[in-house]
C-alpha cells in the first residue's frame, strides 16, 4: 500500500483558501423575527445583506458583541474545491449536503474566550447569513438566533497520514496491494458494514476496532477519515483505501493552520471544535439523528480565520 505522508511542512503553504458559497435565497419577514427561507442554489448579494442586517438587528437588545466576523467569500479551498476531490463526494454521496466556508474575525481571541466567541460567531448578522443548515426534503435554511451552542473540541496532534498504516501492518483491514478486505454484510446505524474497513470505524466488537484508541478517534484526521468512508446517501463504496486517504489529506490540509513554536517547530495552531447541537429560534443544526451529521469549526487564532465543514443527512441510508 501507498503511504500518504502529510508532513507538517506541507500544511505551511496552505494559506488562502476559500469557501464554497451555495447559500440559498432569503426573505425576511417581522414577526417578531422569523426567516422564511426560499430554495435556490446562490442567494444575490442584496438577499445575503439584507438577512444579515435583519439578523443584526434582531439581535441588538444581546449586549454589545467582541468579536465581529466577515464572509470570505473569495479565498479558495484548494483541497475540498478539488475537481477530484468533488467528484469523490458526488460519488460518495455527500456532495450535495456538505460544504466547507471560511469567515475572518476582528480581533484576537484569548482561550478563555472561546464559549462566547462561538456563541457570538452563531449570532454574528454576515456569519449567520451564510452558515445553512439543511432541512427535511433537502431544503436548506438558516438557524436564526442562538443562545446556546454544545461543543466539543478534537484533538489535532496528527501529521502524517502514517497514522493509518496500522489498517495494513496489524489491523488486517487493508492488503497491501491497497485492496480493502471484505466481509459478509452486516447492517448497523442504518450503514452497510461489507468490508473490514466499516468495522473497524463502527464495531466495537471486531478485532479490528481496537487498531485505534478512544483517544486516536478523538482527532481530527481520524474523524474526516471515518466521515468520507461511510459516506452520505446513495453512497458508492471504494475497494481500494488509496482515494479514502487523498480525500482526507486534502480536506484535513484545508481545515487546519499551522505555525512555528517556541522551539521553532512547526506545529497545529488551529483549535477545532465539534458541534454537537445549538438551541435556535428557527431552524435546528441538523434535520434529524443521523450518525453522518457533523459541524466542525476550526479557528486558527493568528491569521484570525473561522473554518466551517459541515454534512447533515435528511434521511437514513
Amino acid at each position: 500500500m501507498s503511504t500518504f505522508n502529510l508532513k507538517i511542512t506541507d500544511l505551511e503553504a496552505i494559506d488562502e483558501s476559500t469557501e464554497t458559497t451555495p447559500s440559498p435565497q432569503q426573505k425576511v419577514q417581522h414577526a417578531g423575527v422569523k426567516l422564511v427561507q426560499e430554495i435556490a442554489p446562490d442567494p444575490s448579494p442584496l438577499s445575503t445583506a439584507a438577512v444579515a442586517a435583519d439578523i443584526d438587528a434582531s439581535f441588538s437588545t444581546q449586549r454589545e458583541a467582541t468579536f465581529k466576523f466577515t464572509f470570505l467569500e473569495k479565498n479558495k479551498f484548494a483541497g475540498f474545491e478539488d475537481k477530484d476531490i468533488q467528484a469523490l463526494l458526488f460519488k460518495w454521496g455527500m456532495q450535495d449536503h456538505c460544504y466547507l466556508k471560511r469567515f475572518g474575525f476582528d480581533k484576537a481571541v484569548q482561550p478563555y474566550e472561546f464559549d462566547e466567541f462561538l456563541l457570538e460567531f452563531f449570532n454574528d448578522g454576515v456569519a449567520n447569513a451564510h452558515i445553512q443548515v439543511l432541512g427535511t426534503k433537502d431544503r436548506w435554511g438558516h438557524l436564526g438566533k442562538v443562545s446556546q451552542v454544545d461543543k466539543e473540541e478534537t484533538l489535532h496532534s496528527i501529521t502524517s497520514l502514517t497514522f493509518f498504516d496500522r489498517l495494513t501492518t496489524t489491523a488486517g483491514v487493508v492488503r497491501h496491494d491497497g485492496s480493502i478486505v471484505k466481509c459478509l454484510d452486516e447492517y448497523l446505524d442504518s450503514f452497510i458494514v461489507a468490508d473490514e474497513l466499516r468495522r473497524c470505524l463502527l464495531m466495537p466488537e471486531s478485532e479490528s476496532y481496537s487498531a485505534f484508541s478512544e483517544t486516536d478517534r478523538e482527532e481530527l484526521v481520524f474523524h474526516v477519515f471515518k466521515a468520507l468512508c461511510l459516506g452520505g446517501k446513495l453512497c458508492q463504496y471504494e475497494d481500494d483505501i488509496e482515494p479514502y486517504l487523498t480525500a482526507t489529506k486534502k480536506i484535513y490540509k484545508d481545515l487546519i493552520s499551522v505555525s512555528k513554536g517556541r522551539d521553532g517547530k512547526l506545529q497545529v495552531s488551529s483549535r477545532v471544535f465539534k458541534i454537537k447541537s445549538v438551541a435556535s429560534s428557527v431552524s435546528p443544526l441538523f434535520p434529524m439523528p443521523h450518525p453522518q451529521n457533523f459541524c466542525y469549526l476550526s479557528v486558527d487564532p493568528l491569521k484570525r480565520h473561522v473554518n466551517l465543514f459541515y454534512h447533515a443527512s435528511d434521511v437514513y441510508y
